[in-house]
């Protein structure tokens, strides 16, 4: 799907599919935003954020400030996501710390992901600087993955910096801000004040995410803009970086202090039912994917 056409996906919904996808370590919400057609659309909406905007909006023109920054558009978008936090934040908790659940969530998202570098790789027009770009992307997008978890502090500060970090993840596809907490160590921590409704924690947190968003956001729209083939290329290759950390059968060879895995190998399914469900789930995963896609190629009626 393209962000020229407009999506036939309601905004809250994508919203809600995004608030998910960045509560599981190793998927990013940007890949959703991507797939769904709303990646420039949303970097544009976070960069209208700007001075001359807020300016208008402190002297009370309010109309002019919503209608320039797509303000109903990142509302609807911020309720989705925000009613999925606040909704799966417990139950995909739990399916994580369970094992067979980490299996049949990790695998809905393999098979999501999976097409979603398909679909993406669809849309560049392959030459040899895209091709290395790609290769490069995924190079990187492993070497990420692959970091090793650390502890984090629960001072401000770090909580600040972790959200202001995590949030570039959070946008860039392939790149799952969730895990970068997990890197950081304040995966429990930024989960916990979620879940205990921490008010002071998320805040904190949230006030580095702004931070950050304005930051990044403005780089990736640049480079879209300037060089958009091999931006898309590069991104396509942290989607597929990124497949290693969510392929859903692995196997734990050294656990952490805090319960997260410091090192661990992939491994094959074992033939049982949560194998073959993992199977179904990574397929329906694809599906989704390709028929947002489908959605989004297919001729508007209604224009």
């Amino acid at each position: 799907m393209s962000d020229a056409e407009e999506s036939r996906i309601p905004v809250v919904v994508t919203g809600f599919v995004m608030g998910a996808a960045d509560l599981v370590p190793g998927v990013s919400g940007g890949t959703i935003a991507l797939v769904f057609g709303i990646y420039d659309r949303l970097l544009a909406a976070i960069t209208s954020f700007n001075v001359t905007n807020l300016r208008g909006l402190l002297k009370g023109r309010v109309k002019d400030f919503a209608r320039a920054t797509s303000l109903s558009f990142v509302l609807t978008l911020g309720l989705g996501m925000g009613t999925a936090i606040v909704a799966l934040s417990e139950p995909l908790g739990r399916l994580l710390d369970d094992a067979d659940g980490r299996v049949v969530l990790f695998a809905f998202f393999f098979g999501l992901v999976i097409a979603s570098v398909y679909v993406i790789g669809r849309r560049v027009s392959w030459t040899t600087q895209t091709r290395i770009s790609f290769v490069l992307g995924a190079i990187a997008g492993l070497v990420i993955v692959r970091l090793t978890p650390t502890s984090g502090s629960t001072a401000p500060l770090a909580l600040f910096a972790a959200g202001a970090i995590a949030i570039c993840a959070m946008v860039l596809p392939g790149i799952s801000g969730s895990f970068i907490l997990v890197i950081l160590g304040q995966y429990d921590n930024v989960l916990d004040a979620v879940r205990e409704r921490n008010i002071g924690t998320v805040l904190i947190f949230g006030a580095g995410t702004v931070l950050g968003l304005a930051f990044f956001a403005r780089l990736l729209q640049r480079l879209l803009a300037r060089h958009h083939d091999l931006t898309m290329a590069v991104l396509a290759g942290f989607m597929a970086g990124s497949l290693w950390k969510i392929w859903p059968w692995r196997i734990c060879l050294t656990l952490g202090p805090d319960g997260h895995c410091l090192t661990d190998a992939l491994s094959t399914p074992t033939l049982d039912r949560y194998a073959l469900l993992g199977v179904i789930l990574a397929l329906i995963g694809a599906g989704v994917v390709v028929l947002v896609d489908h959605l989004g190629r297919a001729p508007n009626r209604s224009a």
